[in-house]
């Protein structure tokens, strides 16, 4: 039997649910309003989906698509993961950090040239060799060059952010021929390198 006390109690609670419902759909009204307005905003960007080594070339499975505001996203910013695939990392990439065209190098190239990573015995060395230098490298078990006026394309940071920090070494981008790729891959395995200015 309806009383006065749960008629009123109905209305209180019917009172309830109408604005509980008028405040979800008001939310959700602004929400899809902000989201409307802000993905005519947003670019496609290629990021490092981990963290790669500098001198570590790119594989498919460090990189992926995000969408970014357009007002974060800096020059030179790359948008498709084909254009950082088998590029060399001109220094550590930390997971999610935006990839331009100045963060790797190289590539195979239609000169037949390619972007190798080279790890020297003495990381005073690479202050000698910034990035345009032509170097000749050595393995520091023989007095024969290794490879001869060899370009430098970067000196990858020795610092937070590369996983080489700590170490001894010092890694240099130089821009090859294959056979002098293979010829400085082997003497790597066996010896530690050092180089001489031109």
């Amino acid at each position: 039997m309806w009383t006065s006390g749960k008629i009123i109690n109905l209305i209180r609670w019917h009172r309830r649910g109408v604005a509980a419902v008028l405040v979800g759909v008001s939310v959700f009204a602004g929400l899809s309003a902000v989201t409307g307005k802000d993905s005519a905003d947003l670019v496609t960007v290629v990021v490092a989906s981990r963290l790669v080594a500098a001198g570590s070339t790119v594989t498919d499975v460090d990189v992926r698509l995000a969408r970014m505001p357009r007002q974060a996203v800096p020059d030179g910013v790359l948008s498709q993961t084909r254009e950082a695939v088998g590029k060399v990392a001109g220094t550590g990439v930390r997971a999610g950090q935006i990839l331009t065209d100045l963060t790797l190098v190289g590539g195979t190239t239609i000169d037949g040239t390619v972007v190798l990573s080279v790890k020297l015995d003495n990381p005073e060395l690479a202050a000698l060799a910034p990035p345009g230098t032509r170097v000749t490298l050595y393995a520091t078990s023989s007095a024969q060059p290794v490879a001869s006026h060899v370009l430098v394309v970067a000196v990858p940071a020795v610092g937070s952010g590369n996983v080489l920090s700590g170490t001894t070494a010092t890694v240099l981008l130089v821009r090859v021929t294959a056979v002098d790729a293979g010829a400085i891959t082997m003497a790597m395995s066996s010896s530690t390198l050092t180089l001489a200015i031109g």
